[in-house]
């Protein structure tokens, strides 16, 4: 007898659609194992709209470069709703087309995605071809719906807070189509197979001064990279693990200013890394941009958060969360960022912060939302 086919379509623009994905996949597999044939694919790109997902993902890279357009496509979107669900099929029909023959070949039993065209696509595609598969869309913006997310034509949308779901009841999704769940992340990501010292001695840590690790996200495009290169400068006593994911030009740079400068400042310049959780874990606290995974990956690993940037208004409640919650701060020019760290080395801000931290008793929401994939699949019967 054939497995049912739970497929999982995205779009690996950064990690930020990507690692909740993987993270419902690993908690459906380790669930039922065996049970289910789960496919997670970089949606565009597998069905062969490869002009659609290079201009997106071009367009994302330069969002990222320049906040202010990415702020601005927001508003608009929000301002023009409902007509800003008209992009998708005025700008990007070659996907709506082969993402439909895509679902039409692989025939899922139910669909689950984690990016917003990639939910529209599938339903569309469940409509056009008459299937009988059910849709689910995850909102990968704990405390955001923007308008592109709310597509009525899913079955489900997942949130993770009260603040999204009314947000996607404002723009137009019944209160009986919305789920709750935490946000997901990777069963995987809270293992951590080492011990501390292990990772320490790997790296050349100093354990007589804080590790701060700093992360752009999957792109490594960011203001994170001058701040480090000022604190290497001033030879502030800090262990920096400088993650530069796909940005292999500020690694150079990096590399590069170690070996022209003497610093009593430990940088160590990394690249596209596959064990944020170690890093993480041999962390003191993290600096970095405030896309969801990066921030609750870093709260459940029990890691405060300074944030330098935001890229568009779904992040910035990332932001205002821990804030509030006193789990983190802003500090989006060097001013504040290097008053920080001096209050960092002489307070005991860090120590309050983890407390807090830990007072909060965060989880993740990837077996809650697998058993609820599961639970709706069985159940479409």
């Amino acid at each position: 007898m054939s497995r049912k086919k739970i497929l999982i379509p995205m779009m690996e623009a950064g990690a930020g659609h990507k690692m909740p994905a993987l993270a419902v996949k690993t908690s459906i597999e380790a669930l039922y194992p065996g049970k289910y044939q789960v496919d997670v694919i970089d949606f565009a790109k597998e069905c062969g709209a490869l002009k659609d997902d290079k201009a997106l993902k071009k367009t994302w890279d330069f969002a990222l470069a320049h906040p202010f357009w990415a702020k601005f496509g927001y508003l608009a979107a929000e301002w023009i709703y409902p007509l800003s669900h008209l992009y998708l099929p005025l700008a990007h029909s070659e996907w709506i087309k082969k993402g439909r023959e895509y679902i039409a070949d692989y025939k899922p039993d139910l669909v689950f995605s984690t990016h917003f065209f990639s939910i529209s696509v599938s339903a569309r595609a469940r409509e056009k071809l008459n299937m009988p598969f059910k849709t689910i869309g995850y909102i990968t913006d704990p405390f955001d719906a923007y308008s592109f997310w709310n597509e009525k034509r899913a079955d489900y949308i997942i949130v993770s807070s009260q603040k999204a779901a009314l947000k996607s009841r404002r723009h137009g999704i019944p209160a009986e189509k919305l789920k709750i769940f935490p946000f997901p992340i990777n069963p995987k990501f809270m293992n951590i197979r080492r011990s501390k010292e292990e990772i320490i001695n790997e790296y050349g840590i100093d354990t007589s001064m804080p590790t701060v690790l700093t992360t752009a996200g999957g792109q490594g495009i960011s203001k994170i990279g001058e701040f480090v290169k000022e604190m290497y400068r001033k030879g502030l006593k800090f262990n920096i693990l400088s993650v530069c994911a796909r940005n292999e030009e500020l690694k150079k740079e990096l590399e590069e200013l170690k070996t022209s400068i003497t610093s009593d400042t430990n940088l160590i310049p990394l690249g596209f890394v596959s064990n944020m959780n170690e890093l993480l874990y041999a962390s003191d606290f993290c600096v970095a941009k405030a896309g969801a995974s990066t921030t609750f990956e870093a709260l459940l690993m029990g890691t405060p958060i300074i944030f330098t940037d935001w890229a568009t208004y779904s992040e910035k409640p990332n932001v205002d969360y821990c804030v509030e919650k006193g789990v983190g701060w802003w500090a989006g020019n060097k001013k504040t960022f290097f008053k920080l760290l001096d209050e960092i080395q002489n307070s005991d801000i860090l120590k309050n912060a983890k407390k807090k931290l830990s007072d909060l008793e965060l989880k993740s929401g990837a077996d809650d939302i697998a058993r609820f994939i599961v639970e709706t699949l069985e159940n479409s019967e």
